[in-house]
């Protein structure tokens, strides 16, 4: 098929935000050309390509009814059990720690999702849909060119290359292209950290508890805290256990850094250290078995001045805000610029995008960024 002069929309990235915001559009402007350009090439490693795991409500809503993959999560993804809290004393008996979470399944369901899985499927799936996924090439940059198209500059497999566009939407992760070009990038105070590793095969806060504890296990039956996002909360800290489909467990460490400076967990070996000295029974509980992979954000927070533009450009995903290392309410963030991003391109289609909505938008964006921050 020919490939058009001027696509309708190039997103620049195609992570999790990018992926999902192309099948958005094709399912609600289906006659619009949809270009993504993504430097990793596939096959993507499951459960051991990102961080970004565990959805909420809203998300969930988006990525089962709006994007139409309830049938697919529920088939390729575990259920979430809500998240669920234990607080108190680290170095007691674990069945002694105070703990809030669900028993039975919420009626409106969630999911721990598998990150590798999902972006491979929705790469295959937006293939399907026909949108083009140029693999391979790497955006270096982005020329907004006012009432012209505007220009991606890329290398590909075939060396330098560009195309034309009418919208283009920045998906390209911490690297904030756009938010860097405009100088809109914004210092949120938020001084957090975090690490993290997946472990092979499957490990259930359960199993940190005697079996005799009779009491404590029926409180919620059939081992089903291993469904829920599992946090272990400390001063300054919370340490996440999350499970996986393709049957690893994720392990994640997030702390403030006044508290718990960075050092002190920012490999595997001082993370199991931190973990011996803050959470003891878990780090008994991992003993020698294998790791499949370690990441780490330093400072992973962050904010913008503005991610939405009149001039037909978008930031999603973690190129424009960044809350939660694990994305329960990232995902929501991306669910809402997504749809934003799409309903600007809906009302610039019909001629009716003004400066002034653009700026709504950003308010009440930005304005849900800086409330959860605080």
């Amino acid at each position: 098929m020919k490939e058009p002069a001027v696509w309708d929309a190039a997103v620049c990235g195609g992570g999790l935000a990018g992926l999902t915001l192309a099948r958005q559009l094709r399912r609600e402007i289906p006659e619009a050309s949809i270009v993504i350009l993504e430097t990793t090439p596939r096959p993507l490693p499951p459960a051991a390509f990102k961080v970004g795991e565990s959805s909420v409500e809203l998300s969930s809503h988006y990525f089962g009814k709006v994007l139409g993959l309830e049938d697919y999560l529920k088939k390729a993804h575990l259920p979430k059990l809500g998240l669920r809290f234990f607080f108190g004393n680290s170095q007691g008996p674990f069945g002694e720690r105070p703990e809030f979470g669900e028993s039975v399944f919420p009626r409106l369901p969630s999911f721990q999702l598998d990150r590798g899985i999902l972006e491979e499927d929705l790469r295959r799936m937006n293939e399907a849909d026909g949108v083009r996924l140029m693999e391979g090439s790497s955006v270096e940059d982005i020329l907004i060119q006012g009432a012209g198209p505007h220009e991606v500059l890329y290398r590909g497999p075939q060396g330098p290359g560009r195309l034309k566009t009418r919208w283009v939407v920045d998906d390209l992760g911490r690297r904030r292209l756009l938010q860097a070009k405009f100088g809109l990038k914004r210092d949120n105070g938020h001084r957090a950290n975090a690490a993290w590793f997946r472990a092979p095969g499957r490990l259930d806060v359960d199993d940190l508890v005697p079996a005799s504890d009779h009491e404590w296990h029926d409180r919620v039956p059939e081992k089903r805290r291993w469904f829920s996002t599992n946090h272990l909360m400390g001063a300054g800290y919370w340490v996440w256990l999350i499970p996986l489909s393709s049957g690893n467990t994720s392990v994640g460490i997030v702390a403030d850094e006044v508290l718990h400076p960075f050092r002190e967990y920012a490999t595997y070996e001082a993370a199991r250290a931190w973990l011996k000295r803050h959470e003891p029974a878990l780090d008994a509980y991992l003993g020698e078995r294998p790791i499949l992979d370690f990441r780490k954000l330093k400072q992973f927070s962050h904010s913008s001045t503005k991610v939405f533009s009149s001039d037909r450009w978008a930031c999603t995903g973690e190129a424009g805000v960044f809350l939660d290392p694990f994305y329960s309410p990232g995902s929501d963030f991306i669910a809402t610029s997504n749809t934003i991003t799409l309903a600007m391109m809906k009302l610039d289609r019909a001629g009716a995008l003004t400066s002034e909505i653009s700026e709504r938008f950003n308010r009440f964006y930005l304005g849900l960024n800086e409330n959860m921050v605080e």
